[in-house]
């Protein structure tokens, strides 16, 4: 594993995922960087970005409602599948969605 140094809190890379203090400090977590090309995952990282026992649940019609699984699983997917993919899939309805507020959230 090779150090390097980084302003945003970034320790050291394994492979190519970034190794990130926790929020609050404590032990260490993986953080995906989801890429325009599809990048490759291992089983270390699927059992890091899946709900416990790798089931999934819906709660009160809430999809994966707890410790930000939804959110983890969608960083997993969006590593693996790569944002150019994800894009292509969307509808252009979509697309016109997140282009207002991407543009939005660049400027805050």
């Amino acid at each position: 594993m090779r150090k390097l140094a980084f302003p945003i809190g970034i320790l050291s890379l394994l492979g190519n995922v970034p190794i990130v203090p926790k929020h609050g400090g404590g032990n260490f977590e993986f953080m995906l960087i989801p890429k325009r090309e599809a990048q490759p995952i291992d089983y270390k990282m699927y059992e890091e970005y899946t709900p416990v026992e790798n089931k999934l649940e819906m709660v009160n019609n809430v999809f994966l409602p707890f410790n930000n699984e939804k959110q983890k699983m969608l960083v997993l997917c969006l590593f693996n599948m790569g944002i150019q993919e994800f894009i292509s899939i969307l509808p252009r309805e979509s697309k016109v969605e997140l282009f207002g507020l991407l543009q939005q959230n660049l400027k805050e």
